[in-house]
């Protein structure tokens, strides 16, 4: 039930932070075409909403840490097998 919850809260804040860098990338494409004041604030507002995200990915990344030691799914383990000598 745990391991459950910590993959889904996971997985959603990995998508929320992906879909924020993709909009917060959009928005900087548009402040480079329209310039100025204008785009200014946009830029601003991208890197304001960009704080948040970086925020998002450090809780997500942390519910998967959990997630991983408590599944013991460690995928990046050295498995040192015996090899029998003759």
């Amino acid at each position: 039930m745990f391991n459950n919850l910590l993959e889904k809260v996971y997985t959603w804040l990995a998508l929320l932070t992906l879909v924020l860098g993709i909009v917060v990338a959009l928005m900087f494409a548009v402040t480079i075409v329209i310039g100025g004041v204008p785009g200014e604030s946009i830029a601003i507002l991208a890197g304001k909403i960009m704080t948040w995200g970086i925020k998002l990915a450090a809780v997500a990344t942390l519910a998967g840490i959990i997630h991983i030691y408590v599944s013991k799914q460690h995928t990046l383990t050295i498995n040192v097998e015996k090899v029998e000598e003759y």
